[in-house]
């Protein structure tokens, strides 16, 4: 899908700002999908099929997610 946006590997590892802009772009493509929700998040990591084994990654790379949030969020309140 990103090489017919002309995005290429090489920009994605080499561009800064091309990769965080991609990464936002599948970001808002997961919360228009699922709305602002941890499946959204994991749609950003395992995609978007829906089937059993996308929905346990998804699961897991959201809980991952979460648990990085939790421990930032709490150090900045101690």
């Amino acid at each position: 899908y990103l090489k017919s946006l002309g995005i290429t590997p090489y920009q994605l590892r080499n561009d800064a700002c091309m990769n965080i802009y991609t990464g936002a772009y599948f970001l808002a493509l997961a919360f228009n999908k699922w709305g602002v929700t941890w499946q959204a998040i994991g749609a950003y990591n395992a995609g978007f099929k829906n089937n059993e084994i996308q929905n346990k990654r998804r699961l897991i790379y959201a809980r991952k997610i979460n648990e990085v949030y939790r421990k930032i969020k709490n150090n900045q309140h101690q």
